[in-house]
């Protein structure tokens, strides 16, 4: 009968055999990516490509179920983050990109290039939404952008929308990314003990429930910062309070997390845009985005928002937005289901140009399910 470190021993081989095999298919896949690179540089094709991604996601998930069923011995999710590192990887190889993000780092436009990139991609940080436009349209900086366009908390991103406006710059993709805040100290702090909290004010105020009903509040001092990011910084430089940040902060900053997940709402998701100067071809998945004006009569909106219905076009979503030229007078963001080339979408783009004053198409994209 064999012993428990022989049976041990056996597994152990077995991991080592199947690691030889995993690093020469990966190295294998590499050489593929480098030349797929090369072909990219001499016709000038973008080295990141959605839509791609989302078929390799795919042909992932259908392999794992075709495989091993409903019960694989690791979950499609899990695979898939390993695949995404393996594809930044190939992203490297291939010689890019520059991705401009707000910052600093360990930001949550950060943490979702990170989501959408993987780590070997190059980050650049930016002080502010605009900088992340200018770096990618103005500047030639960065090949792409990340920024924040809506939240299940505070809704519209306007600076984001707003640049839209004046930007010929597409969305190429879009992420979600499920927001958790966490109370973070530089080391094990009671909570009674607390006496200062660093945080953005938007972040704090997600959170008012649980500081109300955990810290002595009227003994605490309040620290604003401009975002999550510098009040983790700030908790890890000073050392004499608390932050209120990601896990992902407190990662970069070296913080403990005292309390975790202490927002009110659970379902905390922010989207944001990947940027760029090229437009994704169409998956069969897809989204829309839009951005409108109507002209000043009756039933403007009504018949904007006809041949959407008439084409069986699922709206996902639909924000007004103060144009600042006249009292009253809206832009219109809408988000709907198909991409651009779809011939009916096309018939709808043509159709609903005959009822505004302005009409721009923003961009389609691979469309990303919610997490």
């Amino acid at each position: 009968m064999p012993t428990e470190e022989e049976e041990l021993q056996r597994y152990r081989a077995g991991i080592d055999e199947a690691d030889r095999e995993i690093v020469r298919l990966i190295m294998k896949r590499a050489e593929f990516a480098r030349h797929i690179g090369e072909i990219k540089k001499k016709y000038g094709g973008p080295v990141f490509r959605p839509e791609r991604e989302k078929e390799v996601y795919e042909n992932i998930r259908r392999l794992i179920e075709r495989e091993f069923g409903a019960n694989p011995p690791m979950p499609a999710r899990i695979l898939q983050y390993v695949y995404r590192e393996i594809m930044s990887g190939s992203i490297a190889v291939e010689g890019g990109p520059t991705v401009a993000y707000l910052g600093p780092r360990a930001s949550f436009s950060h943490e979702a290039l990170l989501f959408r990139f993987g780590s070997s991609v190059k980050a650049l940080p930016v002080d502010s939404i605009p900088d992340v436009f200018r770096s990618v349209e103005a500047t030639g900086a960065a090949d792409f952008g990340v920024a924040p366009v809506d939240n299940t908390t505070e809704g519209a991103i306007g600076i984001t929308l707003d640049m839209f406006l004046h930007s010929e710059l597409k969305v190429y993709s879009e992420h979600y990314l499920r927001v958790t805040m966490n109370l973070l100290h530089h080391g094990q702090q009671d909570l009674a003990g607390i006496r200062r909290i660093y945080s953005l004010r938007v972040a704090r105020e997600q959170c008012r429930e649980w500081l109300q009903q955990n810290l002595n509040m009227k003994q605490v001092e309040i620290v604003d910062t401009p975002s999550t990011t510098v009040a983790a910084q700030l908790a890890a430089e000073r050392k004499d309070g608390a932050a209120i940040a990601s896990q992902f902060a407190a990662e970069e900053y070296g913080l403990n997390i005292l309390a975790a997940g202490i927002q009110e709402r659970s379902y905390n998701i922010t989207r944001f845009f990947v940027i760029g100067a090229e437009q994704a071809p169409p998956t069969g998945d897809d989204k829309t985005s839009i951005v409108c004006s109507l002209h000043d009569r009756p039933g403007g909106l009504y018949r904007l928002l006809t041949p959407f219905d008439r084409h069986n076009i699922n709206l996902t979503r639909i924000e007004s937005r103060a144009s600042r030229r006249a009292f009253g007078d809206y832009h219109f963001f809408i988000d709907f289901e198909g991409h651009a080339q779809e011939p009916r979408i096309r018939e709808i783009l043509d159709e609903i140009s005959n009822h505004t004053s302005f009409l721009k198409l923003l961009g389609s994209y691979p469309r990303m399910d919610l997490p």
